[in-house]
């Protein structure tokens, strides 16, 4: 069964790529029938806890004005920031602008200015680049965020904060945190650094030992993909499989994945077993592929014979690490004849399917020229350069891996939950 392709997921994107060939289509449809609810960006459990707590909160503030409840959002957003910084906690969004600004003010009574201004922001749009723009649709899917606007949490998510974490700051906060709530409703807060209540109290949240409902909500709703879960139960059967056999890297490889469908056909799982073989298929492509793309980038003016020369060199013959499922795998039939041209060696070939794969794809966005073009004199021509690549060495094409498949940021979910118990 091949694997057939709409429109993109927007929760797919991996930043600071442009994707020449149109790969984030390719690997985001074959992981999200694994994995339904995360990104590539959604790999913190505290940056969940970040939005949860700071929805309800905006909720409770803006009761009266609901259009005010991203700004008080905001507000919460950089004050957790602050407090985690000071507390020697790392991996946040706008980790670079709340050091700067924290060592600053040092020399200012420790306090820092809070506001929803972009003086006070903590990235240059904190609003779409923040957890509100990465969080939420993620959260919406894994049945914490409900549907509509303005942005809150459901009814389910809604008590667990009040259960769970109002209590965490009312030693800083007052009952029900009802100072922090009358903060959140100003136009900009002075939140001082120096070791206090407040401050502590906000840090309580992230750093301590979970309690077990904690771990259950978050397992159930984030490891397992909630009660609305796409995958229907295949990212619970994933979960489990890769909890029970952990890596020492969150990245991926060949060997690992191989391993887990392994488990998988042997739990009787062979569906998961299926996608995860379908994976491995389709990244036996997408990796050599998408590295010799942005090799080539790298090549303007060069003949085409001159290049497959020393493509031949340094990968020999063909590839001999091409899946047979990726030819059923892959869409379209551009896919099609990259994956045979690298099964094959046969490299000119490979080199023009690149090229084309590449004007489809620009086309598709528009664009008017395409990023490589094999001229009728055999010559490349290259319009821009996006990330430059060496060509890897033939021996290391079966070892590489490029794409997430969103498989990591499930792994950090479970990292997480894992070292909250001890």
């Amino acid at each position: 069964m091949a694997l057939f392709l709409t429109d993109i997921d927007p929760r797919a994107r991996v930043k600071g790529s442009r994707d020449g060939l149109g790969a984030q289509a390719v690997w985001s449809a074959a992981g999200r029938p694994l994995i339904g609810n995360l990104t590539t960006v959604t790999d913190s459990l505290q940056g969940f806890t970040t939005l949860l707590v700071g929805l309800r909160l905006a909720e409770i503030a803006a009761s009266d004005e609901p259009d005010n409840t991203t700004n008080a959002f905001l507000i919460w957003e950089q004050m957790a920031a602050y407090a985690r910084h000071v507390s020697g906690q790392r991996g946040f969004f706008g980790l670079q602008r709340t050091a700067a600004r924290a060592a600053k003010a040092g020399s200012d009574g420790g306090k820092v200015h809070l506001s929803p201004q972009p003086e006070h922001q903590i990235l240059s749009n904190q609003r779409t680049d923040g957890l509100l723009g990465n969080y939420t649709a993620p959260a919406r899917v894994s049945g914490l965020v409900a549907p509509g606007s303005p942005t809150r949490l459901t009814s389910e998510a809604a008590t667990f904060v009040d259960n769970v974490y109002l209590p965490q700051l009312e030693s800083g906060w007052g009952r029900d945190a009802r100072n922090l709530v009358r903060e959140l409703r100003r136009e900009r807060v002075a939140f001082n650094l120096g070791a206090n209540a407040k401050r502590e109290s906000v840090t309580n949240i992230f750093d301590r030992v979970m309690s077990q409902p904690e771990v259950d909500f978050y397992r159930y709703h984030l490891v397992e993909g909630g009660p609305g879960d796409p995958t229907k139960g295949r990212q619970h059967k994933l979960a489990t499989l890769l909890e029970a056999r952990p890596s020492d890297s969150v990245w991926l490889s060949r060997p690992y994945l191989m391993t887990i469908a392994d488990d998988a056909e042997s739990h009787g799982w062979g569906d998961v077993a299926d996608l995860v073989h379908r994976v491995i298929a389709c990244e036996s492509v997408l990796a050599p592929a998408s590295l010799l793309f942005s090799y080539l980038l790298g090549r303007n003016g060069a003949h085409l014979a001159q290049v497959v020369t020393d493509l031949r060199s340094s990968w020999g013959d063909r590839i001999q690490s091409i899946d047979p499922l990726a030819a059923s795998s892959l869409p379209s039939q551009e896919w099609l004849r990259i994956t045979e041209a690298l099964a094959y060696g046969d490299y000119p070939q490979l080199i023009r399917a690149l090229a084309e794969r590449n004007a489809t794809v620009m086309r598709e966005r528009g664009a008017a020229l395409a990023w490589l073009e094999v001229t009728d004199q055999d010559q490349l021509r290259v319009r821009f350069r996006d990330e430059s690549a060496d060509l890897p060495n033939g021996d290391d094409v079966p070892d590489l891996w490029r794409y997430p498949y969103f498989i990591p940021s499930l792994v950090s979910m479970l990292r997480a939950i894992r070292k909250g118990e001890a």
